[in-house]
């Protein structure tokens, strides 16, 4: 059901990003018209959606892969222009897919106008040395890296930062391509490995810091912000089906640590984000060791992963939240939430999507039919209760009976 009263009702929203179906629906329970650029083409997208476009096109049977003609980036956009370039929209909001690729946004920029960071902001969000210059300021640590070009490189940077490191793409989204390096064999067998598939090329050496990955969900005006959520970040759940790698699995809230952390990850959230001059709902990542030491991964300037599931822990809007953020207004206090997990669900094996309808916690659903490939996601869970444990317990059963029927 639509909120009521809110600045979305009957206007136009244009919605863009690599998964743009929770954030279509925000706008959707508020009352707003979507107008939507989506990468997957999700099954309960249309039912979010006035219009959407999608680069994949799931099918029974097949999924469009592989070649695309274009960057996934490049595609969204282009894909929005075409569909919606002569649509008058009242507001514009950007999901995933963009954070190292504001250059695509530009076009839609001049012609909509985002609602929320400037390309120029979400550049400048996403600076690295700008970044670690502020990690400083504020107090927290901030992974030392350096870009490689080559095998020898990477490994003079290993030695010095010493092993575990971690090697990444130059740009990467979701955790993907992302290698945790324990050895030089091992790294000998990474560098082989793109030489074969044709994938050589920049990539940047880092720091490895274990502990609990966290993120702040916090709304700016420019000058003033506020922590509406902090929570723990599943990455690499095996139980998700990925393979304890540092892919995006969803999130849980309440967060795992401490208040005492969680009380300095607020406050040091909402100076990184005033400090940026950010505008609307903002994500930041982070790890917390097992010590207390709290690290700064990267600052995403646009909606999150976890939007859908606060909006079903508690009883907020963040499309709503957003919008008012960029006009200037905050909440008066931060909402309460309920135990609430969402995780995305991977194929464990190459496989065929089930009737994902059977059950009724799924969202984000592949169309029944689609053949997909070990490693694609298949769907995402969101389950709320009165205990984290067992509403965990809970989503872990119900990813263990999807990956059954694979």
């Amino acid at each position: 059901m639509a909120l009521l009263h809110t600045p979305l009702n009957g206007k136009k929203v244009g919605v863009i990003g690599f998964n743009a179906r929770p954030l279509a629906c925000s706008v959707r329970r508020a009352g707003g018209l979507p107008y939507v650029s989506d990468y997957w083409g999700d099954s309960d997208l249309d039912a979010c959606s006035e219009e959407w476009i999608a680069v994949l096109s799931p099918v029974p049977g097949s999924r469009q892969r592989g070649s695309l003609g274009a960057p996934v980036h490049i595609s969204l956009s282009k894909n929005f222009e075409h569909l919606f370039g002569y649509t008058e929209l009242d507001f514009t909001l950007i999901g995933s897919g963009f954070d190292d690729h504001t250059d695509s946004l530009v076009s839609i920029d001049e012609k909509h106008g985002i609602t929320g960071n400037s390309v120029d902001l979400m550049q400048g969000a996403r600076d690295k040395e700008r970044i670690a210059k502020l990690a400083k300021k504020n107090d927290i640590n901030y992974p030392t890296h350096s870009i490689v070009e080559n095998l020898e490189e990477a490994k003079e940077i290993m030695k010095q930062l010493g092993l575990p490191c971690v090697i990444r793409p130059i740009t990467s989204g979701g955790g993907a391509g992302i290698r945790k390096i324990s050895g030089f064999k091992q790294l000998e067998t990474f560098y082989k490995a793109l030489e074969e598939s044709e994938r050589l090329g920049p990539r940047v050496v880092q720091e490895y810091v274990s502990g609990i990955d966290v993120s702040a969900s916090v709304l700016g005006t420019g000058t003033d912000a506020m922590t509406l959520s902090i929570q723990d970040q599943l990455i690499g759940l095996p139980s998700a089906g990925r393979l304890s790698d540092f892919v995006y699995c969803g999130n849980r809230i309440p967060a795992s640590v401490d208040d005492k952390i969680q009380e300095r990850v607020r406050n040091v959230s909402e100076s990184l984000t005033s400090e940026l001059h950010l505008k609307g709902s903002i994500g930041i990542d982070y790890v917390v060791t097992s010590t207390g030491d709290i690290w700064l991964l990267e600052i995403n300037p646009r909606f999150q992963g976890s939007l859908e599931m606060l909006e079903r822990a508690s009883d907020i809007s963040v499309s709503v939240l957003h919008i008012q953020a960029c006009e200037g207004k905050l909440p008066d206090m931060a909402p309460r939430y309920q135990p609430t997990t969402k995780m995305i669900v991977y194929a464990h094996q190459d496989g065929t999507v089930p009737d994902l309808s059977l059950w009724p916690s799924t969202v984000d659903r592949s169309p029944e039919g689609v053949e997909v490939n070990q490693g694609d996601p298949v769907c995402s869970i969101i389950e709320s209760g009165s205990d984290p444990i067992e509403v965990f317990s809970k989503v872990e059963s119900i990813s263990a009976q999807i990956q059954e029927k694979l």
